[in-house]
């Protein structure tokens, strides 16, 4: 006869059911070794969660500070000339930036340098480089999710050294992501090419300058013009003086044959005087007279005496008669149209005479203002090479010189790269650690609770028995009729 015997209750939690499956089986078989090997599960249990508990009441507290820094990405587009205004372009941040960003962010340059600035000095026994490399590990870079952010974290034991720390780490990143983004060497690439272009500039301004200093030329043009003004003047004024002095001549010829026809004196005044002869004469006259008249007062005018009288008398008449009654004194004769001839052609003379000394010099003048002209005419190609080339010269350094003012600005800004970061929140010393109580008991309790039943699961695993009726059916493929417990398992079961 035979007898079914069930199994105890802690292996019928899960009742098998009509149709035997494997996940079912597992089930029961996991449940019969936890409550099969229960002190094992225990002892287990207790140990870790009781290393757990120590590790989190004895380990150094740490705590996580975190900067957040905004990361933009974009271009800014010259669209038209430098007075018109740019165009900008954003574009979302990648995993390949955020990776950039963070090892720049952990570079050892970046550390070393914060901590220099912090004065940090590295424990005893510990060099600079160690340190570095541990705050490497310590200094985590995630990005935010949706945004085009990164926090920033630092791991320290003291909340106030850990927010100054990644406080400087950031401003000392994005100090090293400026440079490291920035257009270098284009700012001494031109300094150094104004360098030569401005030595070529004062070299070909002194070659130019020294060709007009040489040639007495200041502005080729204007003087090829005034010299054209100036060689048209002095020739109508050379043809005006010969005119002149053929003009001249004509009337000094026609003067001097004024001259040869004009008598050279003519009378001009004349003074009288008495005649003393006639005087004389007269004077006697009227004294034979005057006898004459005396004696015809005694004789008569037949006498001898009278006649003789008369005789003398008429001989004085005669002779006052051949007299003249009045002389010339003082007698003028001059010629005054001779004398203004002779004044002109004197004048005449002297003027032809210093039109004939000019003339010599208005030649020499019109032949040196054309030598001149021609001069100029013939060196005008030259000077305009040696000025273009100055010209040229100094363009060159000019637009070199913009160009380098342009480089030096566009180096000192920072928000010119296609990747610009800016400090959105600096960190603040943090209010809970970061490894806090509750996160090591929690892990000592499910990782006891997971070892305990997994080591149990083990140990059942390693035993070959057949436990329940489905591995009798699932193993050995025959069918299980009864089923009879083992007295002594179940003894206190039967007698409870």
């Amino acid at each position: 006869m035979a007898t079914l015997q069930t199994l105890p209750e802690v292996t019928t939690i899960l009742p098998a059911g009509t149709s035997a499956g494997v996940t079912s089986l597992a089930m029961r078989t996991f449940f019969y070794a936890v409550f099969k090997h229960t002190r094992l599960v225990v002892g287990t249990f207790l140990l870790i969660f009781f290393a757990a508990a120590v590790t989190a009441v004895v380990r150094p507290t740490i705590w996580m500070a975190t900067t957040t820094v905004l990361v933009k990405l974009g271009e800014t587009a010259q669209l038209a000339p430098s007075e018109a205004p740019s165009k900008s372009y954003y574009l979302p941040m990648t995993p390949e930036v955020v990776k950039t960003e963070a090892d720049i962010v952990k570079s050892y340059d970046v550390i070393r340098r914060a901590v220099e600035q912090l004065g940090v000095q590295p424990e005893p026994g510990t060099t600079m480089e160690e340190m570095v490399t541990k705050m490497q590990l310590a200094l985590t870079v995630t990005p935010s999710p949706g945004a085009n952010t990164l926090q920033i974290s630092y791991i320290g034991r003291d909340p106030q050294r850990a927010a100054r720390m990644v406080n400087r780490i950031t401003e000392v990143y994005i100090d090293h992501h400026n440079n490291v983004y920035r257009t270098q060497g284009m700012h001494s690439l031109y300094a150094e090419q104004l360098r030569i272009l401005k030595a070529q500039m004062k070299s070909a301004q002194r070659r130019f300058r020294a060709h007009l200093q040489r040639e007495h030329v200041i502005d080729v043009d204007q003087e090829i013009l005034l010299l054209n003004q100036a060689a048209t003047l002095q020739d109508r004024q050379l043809r005006e003086h010969r005119l002149k002095m053929v003009g001249v001549q004509q009337k000094l010829n026609q003067l001097r044959a004024e001259i040869a026809r004009a008598p050279e004196l003519i009378p001009y005044s004349k003074q009288y005087h008495a005649n003393p002869t006639r005087q004389v004469f007269e004077n006697q006259l009227a004294a034979l007279e005057g006898d004459r008249y005396r004696a015809l007062q005694g004789y008569l005018p037949t006498d001898r005496h009278v006649q003789q009288l008369d005789e003398q008398i008429a001989k004085i008449k005669a002779r006052i008669k051949t007299e003249q009654e009045l002389l010339v004194s003082d007698e003028e004769q001059r010629s005054d149209l001779h004398t203004l001839l002779l004044r002109n052609e004197n004048g005449l003379e002297v003027l032809i005479a210093d039109l004939r000394a000019r003339e010599p010099g208005l030649r020499q003048q019109v032949r040196t203002t054309r030598r001149r002209l021609v001069r100029l005419r013939n060196m005008r190609l030259t000077i305009a090479n040696l000025k273009a080339d100055a010209d040229e010269k100094a363009f060159a350094y000019d637009l070199y010189r913009k160009r380098s003012d342009q480089a030096q600005i566009q180096e000192a800004m920072t928000d010119q790269s296609m990747v610009n970061v800016a400090v959105v929140q600096h960190a603040t010393p943090p209010i809970e650690p970061l490894n806090g109580m509750l996160l090591p008991l929690l892990l000592g309790l499910v990782g006891g609770i997971g070892l305990a039943s997994g080591l149990a699961v083990a140990v059942e695993y390693v035993n070959r028995r057949l436990r329940f009726e489905e591995e009798v059916e699932r193993y050995l493929e025959l069918p299980v009729l009864a089923v009879i417990p083992d007295l002594e398992t179940t003894a206190g079961i039967a007698r409870a």
